[in-house]
This record gives structure tokens, sequence and C-alpha cells, in this order.
């Protein structure tokens, strides 16, 4: 029945199938996040990526991360972020950090943000706490 129906209707079919696929596709997101990011691990690519609105500090925090530790930082958004990418980073970060967590022993990232503002503040002259 379903067969008969399909060879009758091949457009159609396709049409769905296309439909299937794509919101298999962005409902997959965050399981897409995870395994690109065991997958860098595996290879000793360490990687957190980011979206939304770039701190003053940004530039000097990912400069240490790369010096001190290797880790790369990738900027997947700016301001205008689709549920899709914030699912996609966020999954991708809690694999990626969990990762630096085991191999580091700390939380490098608040300790480089922490560094890299203070530096920034001390550059500039500006104080971000007032």
């Amino acid at each position: 029945m379903l067969a008969a129906f399909v060879r009758k209707h091949k457009t159609l079919a396709a049409m769905a199938l296309i439909c299937l696929g794509i919101a298999a596709w962005n409902t997959s997101t965050s399981i897409r996040g995870r395994i690109q990011a065991h997958f860098d691990i595996a290879r000793g690519h360490y990687k957190i990526l980011g979206y939304g609105l770039v701190r003053a500090w940004q530039g000097e925090y990912v400069r240490l991360l790369k010096e001190r530790y290797g880790v790369e930082y990738h900027e997947e958004a700016l301001c205008i972020v689709s549920k899709s990418v914030v699912d996609y980073v966020d999954a991708y970060d809690e694999v990626s950090k969990a990762a630096a967590y085991r191999k580091f022993g700390r939380n490098i990232f608040e300790e480089t943000a922490g560094d890299a503002r203070k530096i920034w503040e001390h550059r500039t002259g500006r104080d971000l706490q007032k």
C-alpha cells in the first residue's frame, strides 16, 4: 500500500523525506556538538566555541588560552544567535571544557578570563567592576 502510494507520488514522497531530514538535522544539533567535541579531543585538539556579545577583554582571553594551554577559541555567532547554534555550542563546550578540566586539573577558563580582564584593565586604565 505504501509502496504504491510512493510510486504514484514520487515528488510528494521526496519532499516529505527532505522535510524529515531537515527536521532531524535541526533537532540533532546538540548531539552533533558532542560528537564533534569528542572527535577533536581524541585528536588532541582542545577548543571552545562562543556566541553573543564580545567582551572588551575577549582578544586578551583568546591569546592567553592559546599561549598558556594550547586551547583555541572560535566565535560562532555574535549578537543574533539561533537556538540551533546555542545548542551546538553549549553541547560542544560542555564536553570540551570537561576534557580540559581533566587535563589541566583546574578551571583554566575562569582563571584565564580573570587574568585577561585584569590585563585589559591595566593596559587601558579602565575598571570594568565600576
